[in-house]
């Protein structure tokens, strides 16, 4: 007992601390097994901390040799090794974490104790696969896993030197366990052959291909196809199961930190079954633990002005590190791998929305969509302008043969001699031949309405005769014919003829920009599941996705945020139920397998959005992550995870056609033993919904409706047509009577006889002056003459 006092009195002295020396050593065994033991790492950087002074906590050290760092540091230079040497632990830690953000390699050689740096570096989450600890600090023995603990992800090596020119090599992640136990790996000999082998470290491939029954913590919640879940109370299962029956997980309204544990039961799900098969490939076992809030996770409003951004849901578990897997359509984005580390990609998805299927459109305006909108005008102008056209081609001959011609002007070659002139100076005495002038074709009565009328019957394709015998108006004839008859005549009947057989419905909401005006003319609304992918692509996406998100919100003026459903499966439910003015945004994957599930005839899918990947989350740092990564590959490469996706497709399309046949010999049963009338009430109420999804079906009198109308109006139109003639006719009628009324009382009254007698005088006065004056003329100018 007084030997063990003394031993360890000697040993807790302040000389036989082991100190960090700058000062020139005759000793260099430290100095050479260090630079072989940095050269069996290979690495590329070497970041050094060496403090200038501290006294060690452990009582198994050396006390005869101190550290040459200068000669250590020439043997690295001579090995072709970077280096880099820090005195302050800080400038230490940020040159780590300017390589992890690059995603860069280091090996840190520390000359310090453990123990209060490897705290501060779980703090500042510089534990990663990618940064290696190594600490020396003279001692002779490793420290107890009880007093010092290496959990995962950090990767720690503790050098001792339980003798002269001798040395261990213990390592924390030699197994593929998590208790972070340091093991003997490799040492070093100097009185030897250096090192005992090479590469310093067992790769982590080799490590953690074997987990040796190692159990993972797995955040679940109900999101099918992936995970079937049904929930019990106050309890936790083991996911080790095989099933793929159907599960019911009913939405939870309580957030995360309130919400209880209650018991899972996966029944089935593709992700379900990716999870087995790892675990079988890979030797470890697995247990299911709900997630908070039965959601994947999103970012805490409340710590948004922290520096570390904490999340939600399942992806909070791995943030904190309660979890270790997180599966279920976990799609990556830059918010989360800030938080968590993605693997390869399990699903290469795309998002998208769904919507109710288009309607059937109004049968009323079946005679109006044969032709397009931007076509209707064209052809009605057509039409209008046609029986002008026509009138021109008819009347232009016309038009241009009518001449002018003088009866008094007679052309004799170059002269031009006035017959009026000669007859006022030549009275009774000339004899002029009158000359006969042939007379012109004149245009036919009414040419322009004959014209109208005859292109409207033409086009209508009823009977008419030929309206002019010219060659031109012939031609014109033939081209309009064959325009009415086989380019819009058998177009349009061929035409209405499909709708007919195929009726019509609305136009399809597929794109972004078509569901915008939707959202903003006819109200719709869309849903998102909250804590997802989707919900962060609304909030911080681009253009579109910005604007509808606003609009979003914008139609939530109490700002509760409603528009947040629990899962894609109780958005489509939503739409289902008869919800036509909704649409669901989300994985197309998932809406695809959802819309299977309610009836694909009922839902309308959108058009690729954008390109979504969805792998298995890990904790930051994780060790064997590649290891996961490799298995993955396989499986993709193999096609086994399209497989295991359409396998699931599959199950549940049988599990469906199993239940539509229950339903129907249920609804057998009940028809039978119900009574006539309620038969024959609940056989029309089954016939109505299957009219619209009849891809083919038969004409009936409610297609033709729209014809009837058209011969309503146009006899409403015509009645009217004809009353208001009727009214004019009786209008000029009465016009017309009391013109005659007032000519027979003015042929009845004395004055018209006096009148037509100063008439009759004034007549014969005229004409015995015109006789006068053309005889003084005469004798004027012509005395021979006379």
């Amino acid at each position: 007992m007084q030997k063990l006092l003394v031993l360890l009195g000697l040993l807790l002295s302040p000389e036989a601390w082991t100190r960090v020396s700058y000062r020139p050593a005759n000793e260099s065994d430290v100095a050479i097994a260090l630079s072989q033991i940095i050269n069996g790492l290979r690495p590329r950087p070497l970041a050094i901390l060496a403090l200038p002074s501290f006294s060690l906590m452990n009582a198994c050290c050396e006390n005869d040799q101190g550290i040459q760092v200068d000669d250590f540091i020439q043997r690295l230079h001579r090995l072709y090794y970077k280096s880099v040497i820090f005195n302050d632990t800080e400038l230490f830690f940020q040159h780590i974490e300017a390589n992890l953000q690059g995603a860069i390699e280091c090996v840190n050689l520390v000359l310090d104790e453990p123990k209060e740096l490897s705290e501060r570096i779980q703090e500042r989450r510089l534990a990663h696969r990618l940064s290696l600890f190594i600490f020396y600090w003279g001692a002779r023995w490793p420290p107890a896993a009880s007093a010092m603990s290496f959990e995962e992800p950090m990767r720690a090596v503790v050098i001792t030197r339980p003798r002269q020119k001798a040395f261990r090599i213990y390592y924390n992640q030699a197994r593929p366990t998590s208790d972070g136990e340091l093991r003997l790996v490799n040492w070093f000999d100097g009185d030897n052959l250096g090192l005992q082998r090479t590469p310093l470290l067992p790769p982590a491939g080799s490590v953690y291909a074997n987990f040796e029954g190692r159990i993972f913590r797995v955040p679940v919640f109900h999101s099918p196809p992936w995970f079937w879940v049904s929930y019990g109370q106050n309890n936790s299962d083991s996911g080790e199961g095989e099933g793929s029956g159907e599960a019911s997980g009913e939405a939870s309204a309580e957030s995360g930190d309130n919400l209880e544990c209650n018991e899972v039961k996966v029944t089935g799900g593709r992700d379900h079954r990716l999870l087995m098969l790892l675990a079988e490939h890979m030797n470890f076992r697995f247990e299911y633990i709900e997630a908070p809030g039965r959601t994947q996770g999103s970012l805490k409003s409340d710590d948004a002005k922290e520096s570390n951004e904490s999340f939600t849901g399942g992806i909070g578990l791995l943030q904190s590190r309660m979890a270790d897997f997180f599966l279920g359509d976990v799609g990556l984005s830059w918010e989360r791998h800030k938080a968590i580390e993605f693997s390869f990609f399990t699903l290469a998805d795309s998002g998208a929305f769904a919507t109710h299927a288009p309607r059937r459109l109004n049968e009323a305006l079946a005679i109006m969509r044969p032709f397009k909108q931007d076509i209707w005008p064209y052809l009605i102008l057509t039409i209008v302008f046609s029986g002008p056209i026509f009138y021109g081609i008819i009347a232009m001959p016309y038009i241009w043969r009518r001449r002018h011609v003088d009866m008094d002007v007679e052309q004799l070659g170059d002269l031009c001699i006035y017959m009026a002139y000669i007859k006022e100076i030549t009275p009774c005495v000339l004899k002029v031949k009158r000359r006969r002038v042939p007379s012109a074709p004149r245009m036919p009565e009414q040419l322009f309405e004959k014209c109208i009328w005859f292109t409207l019957r033409l086009f209508l394709k009823q009977s008419c005769q030929e309206l002019y015998h010219g060659y031109r108006a012939k031609f014109l004839t033939i081209v309009y014919w064959i325009a009415a008859t086989y380019v819009l005549a058998d177009v349009y009947s061929a035409q209405l003829t499909s709708q007919f057989a195929r009726p019509a419905h609305e136009a399809p909401i597929n794109t972004l920009q078509r569901l915008q005006s939707a959202m903003i003319r006819d109200g719709y609304r869309l849903y998102v599941e909250k804590e997802s992918s989707s919900l962060e692509m609304l909030e911080n996406g681009t253009e579109l996705f910005r604007q509808l998100y606003a609009l979003m919100r914008q139609q939530q003026p109490d700002g509760h945020q409603s528009f947040l459903i629990d899962s894609v499966e109780a958005g489509i439910k939503l739409i289902a139920d008869g919800g036509e003015n909704k649409a669901v945004l989300g994985g197309r994957e998932t809406l695809y397998f959802n819309i299977q599930q309610y009836g694909a005839k009922n839902f309308q899918l959108s058009q690729k959005l954008y390109t979504r990947y969805s792998a298995v989350a890990v904790q930051i740092g994780c060790p064997f992550l590649d290891s996961l990564n490799d298995v993955l590959i396989h499986l993709f490469e193999g096609g086994i995870l399209d497989k295991m996706t359409t396998a699931e497709y599959t199950a549940q399309s049988r599990q469906m056609t199993k239940d539509q046949a229950q339903q129907s010999k249920e609804l057998a049963a009940a028809e039978s033993a119900n009574a006539n009338s309620n038969a024959k009430s609940s056989e029309a109420q089954t016939q109505e919904p299957n009219q619209d999804s009849e891809i083919i079906s038969a004409l009936n009198l409610r297609m033709l409706q729209g014809a009837f109308i058209a011969l309503g109006v146009g006899s409403l139109a015509a009645g009217r047509t004809t009353n208001r003639l009727q009214a004019n006719f009786e209008r000029l009628s009465s016009v017309s009577a009391s013109m005659l009324i007032l000519e027979l009382l003015f042929r009845a009254l004395p004055l018209a006889r006096a009148l037509r007698r100063c008439h009759l005088r004034f007549l014969r006065r005229w004409r015995r002056l015109k006789r006068s004056t053309r005889l003084l003329t005469v004798r004027i100018f012509a005395p021979k003459l006379g």
